[in-house]
């Protein structure tokens, strides 16, 4: 319910703008490619470049009451009572860069500061839960994606774009679904979204919808996750504040739901911009974009205005 109801009043919020404010005119002529946590339709452009880097919290702990059966290293397997503990930052870096006019690659991955263990307690099996043993968890990923913008803004209809993305590495075993302790919990993940854009009078308006599953979802019964994105920004001259809604955002395969994230996007020159922005569940990620080059002008009219 909680979900339902701050997507419906950032919609009232993003459709009162266009109401208020329609007869503005143009300002600043970067295009935002990425919001603080949402990606947009637009491309960077054949040559483009965008860094982005972060931090956000993650807390885990999990002490199911009926033992589990565990590997003891690779021999045998025997019941024991299992806890986990999981105080982690997530680090994600991103590098997107424009392989053409319409086609962007993005790379990088997630690392993770902090402890993430599991706590095999009466490991001796001796009766005294106190006689334990911890086995540290690697949390970390690897990511590829691609967005290819399908179309411009024409009229009414806005700019479109399609989107994918693979993550592979090790996550957080909430869901004790790992038998092994040594390593970490491997784990597969894919998103394919479809992102639009769209410029008004006063304000640049973003939204997307996506299905996002993971290997980790899967073994654990956990429905498939459809991730729904929706944001705007308004520029004061060269600042913009800016403004989104991630339903779902996985980082190492830990999911952060029903993320609103704020902040300012300064433009340096007319093709980049810097964003720096923080998140109701904690932390901030901060954006550099360097724009290439586009085989069409974009026309004044899809360029969102200053309100000065």
């Amino acid at each position: 319910m909680r979900k339902q109801i701050v997507i419906i009043a950032l919609v009232i919020f993003l459709f009162s703008l266009t109401q208020i404010y329609m007869p503005k005119t143009e300002a600043s002529q970067t295009n935002p490619v990425n919001l603080n946590l949402i990606p947009c339709a637009e491309t960077l452009g054949k040559g483009g470049y965008s860094f982005s880097t972060g931090m956000y919290p993650s807390s885990v702990k999990e002490s199911p009451a009926d033992p589990m059966n565990i590997d003891i290293g690779g021999f045998f397997k025997e019941l024991h009572k299992v806890e986990l503990k999981s105080d982690i930052w997530l680090i994600p870096a991103r590098i997107t860069y424009g392989i053409s006019d319409r086609l962007d690659f993005t790379f990088g991955g997630t690392y993770s500061t902090g402890n993430t263990e599991k706590v095999l307690l009466d490991y001796y099996e001796v009766g005294d839960e106190n006689k334990k043993r911890v086995y540290s968890q690697t949390v970390l990923d690897g990511v590829l994606g691609m967005k290819y913008k399908i179309q411009d803004v024409k009229g009414n209809i806005p700019a479109m774009a399609f989107g994918v993305e693979l993550q592979m590495g090790y996550t957080v075993d909430d869901g004790f679904v790992d038998e092994t302790l040594g390593n970490g919990f491997p784990f597969v993940a894919g998103l394919i979204y479809m992102s639009g854009s769209y410029n008004l009078n006063v304000a640049s308006i973003h939204g997307g919808i996506g299905i996002s599953v993971s290997s980790k979802s899967v073994q654990t019964n956990q429905r498939f996750d459809l991730p729904i994105q929706i944001g705007a920004e308004v520029p004061f001259g060269i600042l913009s504040a800016v403004v989104d809604y991630n339903g779902y955002k996985s980082l190492s395969g830990v999911g952060l739901k029903s993320v609103i994230s704020g902040g300012l996007r300064y433009d340096i020159s007319q093709n980049s911009a810097i964003n720096a922005s923080v998140a109701s569940v904690g932390g901030f990620t901060i954006t550099l974009t360097i724009g290439g080059k586009h085989l069409e002008a974009s026309a004044p009219a899809q360029s969102a205005p200053s309100l000065f």
